[in-house]
């Protein structure tokens, strides 16, 4: 096999296993093979029963891509790498000033993009509806959840992608173009969902991808996927 070909058959390999695994979520959050009944509450031990598979399946990713790429995959893990230069987006209105770097791009988004979340959130599953939330263990495991679900998905739908794609040369809009149509798709099915999940988990695919490629770390997407998923599981924890 020649190396453009294994290149290619690198990524249509790595495209698969994520594809693959899109049903898999969707199947293991409404009938998770792991049914634990640890809490009250039936919300609660579906959820951490849906956690906890999940998270074995992104573990199994991790594996792969690791045979696929070796140590320099995995330095796509690095949480302590929080800067990088940014490659400028015009159409999107990422125009970066000389000065500014992934430190000011990465939080500035985090601010925007759970701002954005947050009213989506809103009118999709809050609005019009008597509301409370439980506050223990509601609000601790709603942390626990977002970090959980916030790690897995974007070992699945973005570290996959950048770390092979990485390895074998190819352009990082490969990478985020991936990101985007996988985790879009999905979430037509998820919170938010419709269309309007579609375009935003979409843009988010492509972004967070893009702060991975460029900061060569886990940080900014972790955090940023983190933060939205706090506003999700309080929106689908209150009552």
């Amino acid at each position: 096999m020649t190396k453009q070909r294994l290149n290619l058959f690198s990524i249509l390999l790595i495209t698969i296993v994520v594809i693959a695994c899109a049903p898999l979520l969707l199947w293991f959050r409404s009938s998770p093979p792991l049914a634990l009944q640890v809490f009250d509450n039936a919300v609660y031990n579906l959820e951490i029963s849906y956690q906890i598979t999940a998270l074995a399946l992104a573990v199994l990713v991790i594996g792969i891509v690791y045979g696929m790429t070796g140590r320099r995959g995995l330095a796509y893990l690095n949480l302590k790498r929080l800067d990088g230069t940014i490659r400028p987006e015009p159409w999107i209105g990422i125009k970066p000033k000389v000065t500014e770097t992934w430190k000011n791009l990465g939080l500035n988004f985090a601010v925007v993009i759970t701002l954005v979340t947050a009213v989506v959130i809103y009118f999709q599953v809050v609005h019009g509806g008597s509301v409370s939330l439980e506050l223990y263990p509601g609000v601790i495991l709603i942390l626990v959840f977002a970090l959980m679900n916030a790690f897995t998905e974007e070992i699945i739908f973005r570290f996959s992608f950048v770390a092979v794609v990485s390895k074998y040369g190819f352009s990082p809009y490969v990478a985020q173009g991936l990101a985007a149509a996988t985790f879009g798709t999905v979430h037509y099915f998820g919170n938010p969902g419709g269309i309007p999940g579609v375009l935003m988990a979409a843009f988010i695919g492509w972004f967070l991808a893009k702060s991975m490629l460029e900061t060569k770390g886990f940080f900014w997407a972790l955090a940023i996927h983190f933060l939205q998923d706090v506003i999700i599981f309080s929106a689908l924890f209150m009552k």
